[in-house]
């Protein structure tokens, strides 16, 4: 564990990895859902002897969360435990600024995104927008920024250095396309 205080971000990528059951025969794991092994975890499953924490929501989405891919906004939103579920469609982004293949899977959303150093971090492999960022994305979405929003950005904010006045300084610093939206989001919280 750390000596000095860590983000949650930092603390849950320096635990042990989480046991995937992602490569498991389908079979077997609709047996170990039968039988109470494994359990609902978002869209995917995790094992019932691992407590549902960030990492273990990373594993449980290891099918479409693949190395390559960030899970982003309200995705990112419940690895982090502010939303109940992750949503639908599924949102990821490209890791790298990669070009998004050809998408023919309707569960998921893949998009293209360059996010700087110190803004995504691994869960055990997989790539997850830090809190802070995960605001961000969500403050500067266009469309809908509903109840769910709100309710996990303002937890969110919770995990933030700073809180709500830490990110309304940074929301100043960043590039200026959506700013006057997440502005007016980010007061409304």
């Amino acid at each position: 564990m750390c000596s000095h205080p860590c983000r949650p971000a930092e603390r849950e990528a320096r635990l042990a990895p989480v046991t995937r059951v992602d490569h498991w025969p389908e079979a077997v794991r609709s047996a170990e859902l039968m039988r109470g092994t494994l359990l609902r975890c978002g869209p995917g499953v995790r094992l019932a002897a691992w407590p549902e924490t960030p990492r273990v929501r990373a594993a449980a989405l290891a099918p479409w969360l693949t190395p390559d891919r960030i899970a982003i906004r309200m995705v990112a939103a419940w690895v982090w435990g502010a939303a109940r579920d992750p949503g639908r469609p599924l949102e990821f982004s490209t890791a790298g600024r990669r070009r998004p293949s050809a998408q023919r899977r309707s569960e998921l959303v893949l998009r293209q995104y360059h996010y700087p150093e110190g803004t995504v971090v691994p869960l055990d492999g997989l790539l997850v927008t830090v809190p802070e960022q995960t605001v961000y994305d969500l403050l500067r979405s266009p469309g809908d920024f509903g109840d769910r929003q709100r309710l996990a950005c303002r937890l969110l904010a919770q995990l933030v250095s700073g809180g709500r006045a830490g990110l309304a300084a940074r929301l100043e610093q960043q590039h200026a396309q959506f700013r006057a939206l997440a502005r007016r989001r980010l007061a409304e919280l």
